[in-house]
């Protein structure tokens, strides 16, 4: 069974304002990036990227990195945060 996921209006509105304030090359590794995020939070967010605080997750999709919390009685992740990091390291 999946998850529901729901973007925090923060994480939402960071989202959006870094596809909007990126050139074109950046919209579409971001446009990918979160496509992948929310393909792998559905799935298992319990394996998806690495834990943090005790009801805390962080997940690194180049460009983007997400922290996130399961809620795994209610079947449903809360992406909290986002940022865009336009250099790999």
């Amino acid at each position: 069974m999946n998850y529901t996921v729901v973007w925090e209006k923060k994480a939402q509105d960071k989202l959006a304002q870094e596809w909007l304030d990126a050139n074109s090359p950046w919209r579409a590794d971001i446009t990918a990036a979160a496509q992948k995020i929310e393909a792998a939070l559905k799935a298992s967010p319990e394996e998806a990227g690495e834990s943090r605080l005790p009801d805390r997750r962080i997940m690194i999709e180049y460009p983007l990195v997400v922290l996130f919390k399961v809620l795994c009685d209610d079947r449903l992740v809360q992406v909290l945060d986002v940022r865009v990091r336009k250099a790999k390291s």
